[in-house]
């Protein structure tokens, strides 16, 4: 039994011997300085959420009924219940039957969170401030003592309004976010939800039917590799923008980024031209860019659009269609798919839709061509290949520079004539479960006197004296630095990166608001994916030399 006061009423309330809960006999290591959060959904007794935060080394718990809510007007009821280890935060599984707490438990959240006041203060009096930097929670929260009598401490768990906030009635994160942020996994049907269906190879010709549509589809990711693979592709252009799913149903059309976030105000001309296709309950998967002068897809401009209301110069460039008017797409093969979507956007060249179209040649033209031209690179996705939700060697990407997010843990003061701040310090989390802040380098040329002082607005509130990162540089390499909270990311190019994971020669391309913070691993090119069984090529497909 652990020795550890705090979770004696844990322990006591759990037969380790049967039940796959950690015991908190070995306490968590963790490196990166911040202190963790997640929520867990737990189907027992009554579906509810665990929300808990990490504090003087456990978890200290909260069952909230009816979930989070990210409408400042909700208040949800959030008992205290006894603190929990620190491993616990990442536990999935099955409770026995007959054992404390019974039912299947999924990890729906996680990230780190920051006290606002004291946090030990705050649960003593009763009013707890923190902001949260999850993969679906993010922003300022509160948690409310309140006088409700029971047997254990009633809270409120409540959203405060920032720029995170949503209304219920636009954005229901429960529902749009179902699943596991670990495996993707929803819960099994006990309580009325769908449970996810095991991968299946893609089918030809036949859709999975008429089939309820999904509350949401995560869009599936492409990894990076250094060169072309072997076997049959179909080939694009890598589009530099954000990217966008849209769901419509009964033709209202919602505008959601690949966390969740509705944009669907911030783009209304697209609101409207994808109300314009006519459908009334479809999916579509693609990419917002601004094209610069010459036709190229430029990610500052696009920044710029959004900060200066220029929302008209936004183009929403598809290129998948995972569920078409009732018919679940997912399992349909890559090709199918997208004549299926081709078909949609014909005719509508004037329009802010486009489609992102399939390129012929050998795809080591297609690269030495986008990179001759200033684009990013090619994207290239496995002929036959099915719609899956993850990051996928289905989907791969070969760039024309190194590029990619970081993020920002602090920056140094300007000299001379330049002003606002002088370089940016990045840092990015080790991709294993520890989810270590590690040192990066630095990036201080691509900057513009606007986008200076917008840095310097972003990071002062997120100001704190210490380092975030698991292994603080040395000065000599730093300088001074003003060390920031490690929630702004920002993108960045770069030469190479050196063994040691530092970057040269790098250049500021803009700050990224479409993802969290604890999502950026970095990218390092990996060999191509293993050949598959040959297929037909399709028209507009490449087959790479061998």
């Amino acid at each position: 039994m652990p020795s550890s006061k705090p979770l004696a009423e844990y322990a006591r309330k759990r037969d380790f011997r049967q039940t796959p809960e950690p015991s908190g006999r070995k306490p968590r290591k963790d490196s990166t300085g911040l202190l963790r959060y997640c929520v867990q959904k737990h189907d027992a007794s009554r579906l509810h959420y665990d929300f808990r935060l990490e504090l003087d080394g456990t978890l200290k718990s909260w069952a909230v009924p009816k979930g989070p809510c990210l409408d400042p007007a909700v208040k949800r009821l959030a008992v205290q219940v006894e603190d929990h280890p620190l491993d616990y935060a990442d536990f999935e599984g099955s409770i026995p039957q007959g054992h404390y707490g019974a039912g299947d438990v999924i990890v729906w959240d996680r990230g780190a969170w920051t006290p606002l006041d004291d946090p030990r203060e705050g649960l003593e009096k009763g009013y707890l401030s923190f902001a949260l930097d999850g993969e679906k929670l993010s922003g300022r929260w509160h948690l409310i003592r309140t006088n409700l009598r029971g047997k254990q401490p009633q809270w409120f768990l409540v959203k405060a309004k920032d720029g995170e906030a949503r209304s219920l009635d636009r954005f229901d994160v429960l529902k749009e976010r179902p699943d596991s942020v670990l495996s993707e996994r929803t819960l099994l049907p006990r309580h009325g939800e769908a449970a996810t269906p095991a991968a299946r190879p893609a089918r030809r010709g036949k859709s999975g039917g008429k089939t309820p549509m999904p509350e949401w589809i995560a869009p599936e990711l492409a990894s990076l590799v250094e060169q072309p693979p072997r076997g049959e592709w179909a080939y694009e252009l890598k589009l530099d923008g954000y990217r966008l799913m849209s769901r419509i149903e009964d033709g209202h059309v919602r505008l959601l980024t690949r966390n969740g976030h509705d944009w669907t105000e911030r783009l209304p001309h697209l609101e409207k031209a994808l109300a314009g296709l006519g459908l009334q309950r479809s999916w579509l998967d693609g990419e917002l860019v601004v094209l610069d002068e010459e036709g190229r897809p430029d990610f500052q401009a696009l920044q710029n659009a959004f900060e200066e209301g220029r929302g008209e110069n936004i183009l929403y460039v598809l290129f998948d269609l995972p569920y078409h008017e009732g018919e679940d797409l997912r399992d349909v093969a890559l090709e199918e798919r997208r004549a299926r979507l081709e078909a949609l956007l014909e005719g509508r060249d004037e329009d802010p839709l486009r489609f992102s179209a399939t390129l012929a040649e050998d795809p080591r033209d297609l690269l030495a061509s986008a990179c001759k031209l200033g684009l990013e690179g090619v994207i290239g996705k496995r002929l036959g290949s099915a719609y899956r939700s993850r990051r996928s060697n289905d989907w791969i990407k070969l760039k024309c520079q190194l590029r990619q997010e970081f993020v920002i843990v602090g920056y140094t003061e300007p000299k001379g004539s330049r002003r606002h701040i002088g370089a940016l310090l990045l840092g990015l989390y080790s991709p294993d479960e520890e989810r270590r802040l590690r040192y990066a380098g630095k990036v201080g040329s691509g900057f513009t006197a606007a986008s200076l002082k917008k840095v310097r607005e972003r990071l002062e509130p997120l100001a704190v004296r210490s380092s975030p990162l698991a292994k603080v540089p040395p000065a000599r390499e730093t300088g001074s630095v003003q060390w920031v909270r490690p929630q702004q990311l920002c993108e960045v190019s770069y030469a190479q990166m050196t063994r040691g994971g530092i970057i040269r020669q790098a250049v500021f391309h803009g700050l990224r608001e479409d993802k969290p913070a604890r999502e950026v691993t970095g990218e390092r090119p990996a060999g191509p994916p293993p050949l598959r069984g040959a297929r037909k090529a399709g028209a507009g497909a490449s087959r790479a030399a061998t």
